[in-house]
């Protein structure tokens, strides 16, 4: 859910109105000017960040038009393992083979692991569910400025994390998995923590997206406006899955944040282009590549890249015809995913250290 489409960006509208008062031989100069613009503030947002906060209007709507909505059921449990951080919601196994810490999509939240928790900790994996800054239990107006997006805090979190974990069960070996945007954080701790995690599974962690451009434009177009939150998730879910529904599990869902800032936005979307980087990187350790072919907002072909650009012996890719982009926030996961997880999770945990 790193980018946004629109049929009709407010941005185009204002070159449209621009163009029509300008003489014809201005036009060039007019429209590279405003790109040079546009790239300007992309920038800046990206080096001093915005912390626009969420219109009002907008918060309005959205909390009355989910007023009725069914709250996903989780049979998780809350669970402090840090005190700098919301709780990782947490499915425990009797007698644990690993440990594995889940991260979430763009505007998710610890829950949507719910069914891959449940089935995985039936087979001896204990799963740990953590928000990601800006999402779920960040939300708390007690994190304050910590508790907005910030994607290299993140990562020190999920560090301590698994410091957390290695130190309570130091026979017990940490496993990543991540989904999209979780994908490339499993990534990128992978590559700088390796005496830290025995495996990684990232799903979706491509990051080479249908209609960049329009994308773009959509999103600068926002940001220019303000940088308001607005909501075009719905649109998104749509896309990334054609399961009826999954989509409105995730769009009634209160928990989910489905109306984001454009800085967010693009922060995503230029973190998932560093996921090559992050692959070369990783010298030897156990990554599963997984991807769905159904996946209508993340190209397919990106996931392979990653995969080809891994480093590792250890690695496996994973297609599944009948997946999408939600492989692991699935409300029911697919059978073929699971068996394929499970039968790598096994192989991994039951290995010896190098």
């Amino acid at each position: 859910m790193c980018h946004l489409l629109s049929n009709a960006p407010a941005l185009e509208k204002r070159f449209d109105l621009l163009k029509s008062k300008a003489h014809p031989k201005h036009e060039v100069r007019l429209l590279k000017f405003a790109h040079k613009k546009i790239s300007l503030l992309i920038a800046v947002s990206l080096i001093i960040g915005s912390g626009a906060s969420l219109d009002a209007k907008s918060k309005k709507d959205k909390d009355e038009s989910r007023s009725q909505s069914v709250v996903r059921e989780l049979s998780g449990e809350p669970v402090k393992l840090l005190d700098s951080m919301p709780p990782f919601m947490v499915w425990r196994a009797e007698k644990p083979k690993g440990n594995i810490i889940c991260l979430h999509e763009l505007g998710m939240y610890n829950g949507v692991f719910e069914d891959l928790g449940k089935s995985l900790s039936k087979e001896g994996y204990t799963v740990y569910s953590m928000d990601l800054r800006g999402f779920g239990g960040w939300s708390d107006p007690k994190y304050g400025k910590d508790g907005q997006m910030d994607l290299k805090n993140t990562l020190s979190d999920i560090k301590a994390a698994a410091e957390e974990l290695k130190k309570r069960e130091p026979q017990t070996k940490v496993f990543l998995l991540g989904e999209a945007m979780g994908g490339a954080l499993v990534l990128e701790a992978a590559a700088k923590f390796k005496d830290l995690i025995a495996g990684i599974i990232s799903s979706a962690p491509g990051g080479e997206h249908f209609g960049t451009l329009n994308n773009y434009t959509t999103v600068a177009s926002r940001f220019i406006a303000g940088n308001k939150r607005f909501n075009k998730g719905e649109k998104l879910v749509e896309l990334a899955t054609p399961k009826k529904e999954l989509q409105e599990a995730l769009k009634q869902d209160p928990k989910i944040r489905l109306n984001l800032e454009p800085r967010e936005l693009m922060a995503c979307q230029f973190y998932m282009y560093k996921t090559k980087k992050f692959a070369r990187q990783i010298a030897s350790t156990p990554v599963l590549i997984v991807q769905g072919e159904k996946d209508g907002e993340s190209r397919p072909e990106g996931a392979r890249k990653i995969y080809d650009k891994l480093a590792t012996k250890d690695k496996q890719y994973l297609n599944l015809p009948n997946g999408d982009h939600y492989v692991f926030e699935d409300t029911k996961v697919d059978n073929d995913a699971m068996k394929a997880t499970i039968a790598w999770l096994d192989k991994r945990a039951n290995a010896s250290p190098l």
